[in-house]
């Protein structure tokens, strides 16, 4: 199956990084997921806002976490806030849309794509 905001290659990858332990990169993943609303939270709240330091810590955390399960385009998309935000000294409401939106989409495709690996574990 195909999808278009995740590599499953990297799944497989990050299973491989953690010494071949599925559960293990089924548990990074849930934590991800989990973790979005938060994240997700903590850059919205500082749309239009003079204080966003909180919202750039969430934007770094996400942007490599992102990338680590092949995420790429939300990794680049949380990066692009990130410096964008810090040259604004604001995080501007259609970044912020933006990202809400790939991520919502992430999730839902890790969850999809994680499923024959829990069938199995």
């Amino acid at each position: 199956m195909s999808y278009e905001h995740i590599d499953v290659s990297r799944i497989s990858g990050l299973t491989r990084e953690l010494a071949d332990d599925a559960s293990a990169c089924l548990r990074f993943i849930d934590d991800y997921i989990r973790g979005w609303e938060q994240r997700q939270a903590r850059v919205a709240v500082a749309v239009d806002r003079p204080v966003i330091d909180d919202a750039l810590a969430a934007l770094l955390s996400l942007a490599t976490s992102s990338a680590m399960i092949g995420a790429d385009g939300l990794s680049t998309a949380a990066k692009s806030l990130y410096s964008e935000s810090r040259q604004l000294g604001t995080v501007p409401a259609r970044g912020a849309d933006r990202l809400a939106r790939i991520g919502i989409a992430v999730c839902d495709e890790l969850r999809i794509a994680t499923a024959g690996m829990r069938a199995v574990a």
